[in-house]
């Protein structure tokens, strides 16, 4: 999925309220490789990968300003099955991992223009 629809930065905190209720029971692991320098970054970037959040505490740190560059966030579910990834690639796209149909058809709806890749 594109990040950028024309001058529109698709954000992390955009996809986290598009995809809602069904992310509220899922542990969040956040791995930054490279994020632009924007107030409140530097605390989304100082997190150790093996710390798990709520979605809460993960929409706290991810201001609509916020944008990754390279990196990877993470949701298990309580048993640690990993149920989503969401992988961003070079600032330009957004690359979403998942088996769970319900967030690929709300993906879907929101974001017209996503590719699937098999």
């Amino acid at each position: 999925m594109l990040a950028w629809i024309g001058d529109h930065y698709i954000s992390l905190a955009e996809i986290l309220l598009c995809l809602g209720k069904s992310l509220a029971d899922l542990q969040w692991y956040v791995k930054i490789t490279e994020i632009a320098p924007e107030p409140g970054a530097e605390q989304l970037e100082a997190l150790s990968p093996t710390t798990a959040l709520s979605i809460f505490q993960l929409l706290h740190l991810v201001t609509p300003g916020i944008q990754i560059i390279d990196g990877e966030i993470t949701a298990t579910d309580e048993s640690g099955k990993q149920q989503l990834l969401l992988r961003a690639v070079d600032s330009s796209s957004w690359d979403v991992e998942t088996d769970l149909e319900q967030i690929v058809r709300t993906l879907e709806d929101s974001y017209p223009e996503l590719t699937h890749i098999e």
